[in-house]
């Protein structure tokens, strides 16, 4: 009778394939949200086949058509396999940017940070006159001159275009997180040697603990709805009121055996089935059967229609209208309730939550009344313990 909740941080295998709608901006549509998992589920399985730059162009697909961050930090990983150092910066900023320092991977994304601009050098480009578009390895950059951008060691080249005119550069570089001034100028005067800046000593951090698998979008909780049913096994000790001898003549008195109090303890399962009318009220018919080691043996058997409602993300509480029986023997002598009606309460504490349902443990006091003439009324306290689905 209990349930739980999923962690992000599960394999790629169990890639999730929902947007979550928490943290994305505006209000999306229901179609955009299921056209988004469809396309982020592709670009899963092309990242795990190592084709990063399809997994890259899907993620942003993706993400276009609903926003979520999870989305932006798979770009970051796939930006970051295709060695594209700036996009991948940005992409991991941005994601700190919209989680937050606390956020599940926001550490991770720091850490990744660190790594690229260590072993990545920093390029500021500067074109005369300024406003230039700037091109590195063929690649447009967002912003126009000046402007930075991170590279890999080797070799690249700078183009800028002007209005009538263009520059280019043949430059190579050591990627130690070291900075690189390059300046491209209209005129075809001779070009001044890059001047490289030596930036103080860094400290590269060790490689972090975090997933090289795409990170899985978080699953809404299961709510109760629907029909619910549940199984619990039940240890009862009961108590027996003895019956009323004060009517009864001293010869009737002295053959009822039952005439004291007493004590017993069975024990069975406790079967429950019904339907949720909201997500913290359900309706059910409850029953129990069970067992006992007095009287040859012992047993008891009862259950009728109740209600359970949830008062806290934990706590259930309830009552059950019954009807049911118990027959024993003690004092050398058979005591029972013969057929009669009662009723018990529930009070019950989930314990471990999963996504179909709960694991729930609980007391449910209970009677069965009689007329205390023959018959014993009882007194039920049974500790339960079992599962709640829906």
């Amino acid at each position: 009778m209990a349930g739980g909740c999923r962690s992000l941080r599960t394999a790629a295998r169990h890639v999730l394939l929902t947007i979550a709608l928490v943290g994305a901006s505006g209000v999306a549509h229901a179609g955009d949200v299921e056209t988004a998992r469809k396309i982020f589920s592709e670009g899963v399985k092309l990242y795990q086949k190592g084709d990063y730059e399809g997994a890259r162009r899907l993620f942003k697909q993706a993400d276009a058509e609903h926003h979520a961050p999870p989305i932006v930090y798979n770009l970051a990983l796939a930006e970051e396999k295709l060695e594209h150092r700036q996009a991948a910066l940005d992409a991991y900023e941005a994601y700190i940017a919209e989680v937050g320092d606390k956020g599940d991977l926001a550490t991770a994304a720091a850490v990744a940070i660190a790594q690229i601009k260590s072993r990545s050098t920093k390029l500021r480009i500067e074109t005369k006159p300024s406003g230039a578009h700037v091109f590195v390895d063929g690649s447009a950059l967002n912003e126009p001159a000046p402007t930075s951008v991170l590279v890999a060691a080797g070799h690249h080249v700078v183009v800028a275009q002007g209005e009538g005119w263009r520059g280019e550069e043949d430059i190579s570089v050591e990627g130690k997180g070291d900075t690189l001034a390059v300046t491209l100028t209209e005129a075809a005067p001779p070009e001044p040697a890059p001047v490289e800046v030596t930036p103080p000593p860094t400290i590269t951090p060790p490689p972090a603990d975090r997933p090289s698998e795409p990170l899985p979008l978080p699953q809404k909780p299961q709510e109760t709805e629907g029909l619910v049913w549940g199984a619990a096994f039940a240890v009862v000790p009961v108590y027996l009121f003895g019956v009323n001898t004060r009517d009864k003549s001293v010869a009737d008195t002295q053959t009822t055996g039952n005439a004291r109090d007493a004590a017993t303890v069975v024990a069975g399962p406790m079967i429950e089935l019904g339907l949720a009318l909201s997500p913290d009220f359900v309706f059910m018919a409850r029953g129990f059967a069970g067992l006992g080691p007095d009287g040859k043996p012992a047993y008891s058997y009862m259950g009728g229609p109740g209600l359970s409602f949830r008062v806290g993300p934990r706590i259930w509480l309830g009552a059950t209208f019954l009807g049911g029986r118990l027959e024993t023997r003690a004092h050398d002598a058979p005591y029972g309730t013969d057929l009669v009606f009662g009723a018990l309460t529930e009070a019950n504490l989930v314990v471990l939550k999963k996504s179909e349902g709960e694991w729930i443990a609980g007391i449910q006091p209970a009677f069965l009344l009689t007329h205390l003439e023959n018959d014993n009324t009882a007194l039920f306290f049974p500790l339960t313990f079992g599962y709640r689905a829906y």
